[in-house]
């Protein structure tokens, strides 16, 4: 809250104090006669602005002096003494202005200040109290609210780290089995070799220039599964077929970068690769009300589990998911009941 915004507030609570005591002064029937409304705001409202100018000297105080657990024995007495000298102070003061206003009667100021100190200090010491526990509650409020948004800020920046460490476990896994490939076609084919690196070197450059992306549109991610797709086919050739059937509002929602290139290598490498006649990649992605479904499904081996088990790829896209979207997200892998395995993905659609 700003300095400008408090300094408001306070005048706002001593007028209204104010003009609550005047209305109390001028309807109190133990006062006979009645006191004039012209004396009565006067006195209040002198009274309750002055108090407002000293609040900010309460602060002070209250800064200085915290009811700590070692010394809260010491602030609470040096607010006593602090209380007790600054009512004895705001009556003094609140005694010459009502003089100078010609609100009091006409008589030595001592006697007016001697008046009003017993008629209105074990009144007027409680508005200290009031005003130290109101800086104290705001003060708690203040600290807990920051707690709080420190707290949500470790927690983002903890989840955006593990999310950037699943996505930095990705990359050393696809590079091995690349490289795995490279080198076993050294032996039989130097020039598919050489184009494998090539197409490894764009693929690769294309990793980097999105290394700060957390999510991509799910035509960007279609992108990045058709670089990678470029590289598996020189070693596969025919034996490898895609099929890609995106819904026309689909390719704009925004998906986990590398969320699907895991998904086709597993398919690949675990599927399609140990069948000796190939097999087929089917990715569909369709927006369904306001989710977005994707699946990729392979015709390979299989691994004749109703629930095959998850390798790294898997395993972290689904953290990652979990990470992102918690409830909202749905990861499935299954066996396929035509051959083969699907993952089934399901995350908010959002662009």
């Amino acid at each position: 809250m700003s300095r400008a915004r408090i300094a408001l507030f306070v005048f706002v609570a001593g007028t209204v104090t104010g003009i609550y005591f005047a209305l109390q002064a001028h309807w109190n029937p133990a006062f006979s006669p009645r006191i004039t409304w012209s004396r009565a705001f006067g006195v209040n409202l002198t009274y309750y602005y002055l108090w407002a100018l000293t609040t900010p000297v309460v602060v002070t105080i209250a800064r200085r002096l915290r009811f700590d657990s070692a010394r809260w024995g010491r602030a609470l007495a040096a607010h006593v003494v602090a209380s007790a000298v600054l009512t004895v102070a705001q009556i003094i003061a609140g005694e010459a202005i009502l003089a100078l206003l010609g609100l009091r009667p006409a008589a030595p100021f001592g006697e007016n200040v001697r008046a009003s100190f017993n008629a209105n200090f074990q009144s007027s010491l409680p508005t200290y109290w009031m005003i130290l526990f109101a800086w104290l509650a705001f003060d708690f409020y203040v600290k807990s609210r920051d707690r709080e948004l420190r707290s949500a800020q470790l927690a983002g920046e903890l989840s955006r780290a593990q999310l950037q460490a699943l996505r930095m476990q990705l990359k050393p896994h696809f590079l091995f089995n690349t490289l795995n490939s490279i080198s076993s076609l050294m032996y039989s084919d130097v020039e598919a070799a050489d184009a494998m690196l090539a197409r490894l070197s764009e693929f690769l450059r294309l990793t980097l220039d999105r290394e700060l992306e957390q999510e991509v549109t799910l035509t960007e991610e279609l992108e990045y599964v058709r670089r990678y797709l470029e590289i598996e086919k020189i070693r596969f050739e025919e034996r490898l077929s895609v099929r890609v059937d995106v819904g026309l509002d689909a390719g704009e929602a925004r998906v986990p970068s590398l969320a699907l290139q895991p998904l086709v290598e597993n398919a690949i490498h675990h599927g399609i690769a140990a069948r000796p006649g190939g097999g087929t990649i089917a990715i569909h992605a369709r927006r369904e009300n306001g989710t977005l479904r994707i699946s990729v499904t392979d015709d390979g081996v299989g691994s004749g589990d109703e629930h095959p088990p998850e390798r790294i790829g898997l395993a972290n896209t689904r953290a990652r998911l979990e990470k992102l979207y918690g409830a909202e997200q749905q990861f499935i892998f299954r066996a396929s009941p035509a051959g083969g395995c699907v993952v089934e993905l399901s995350i908010p659609y959002h662009t």
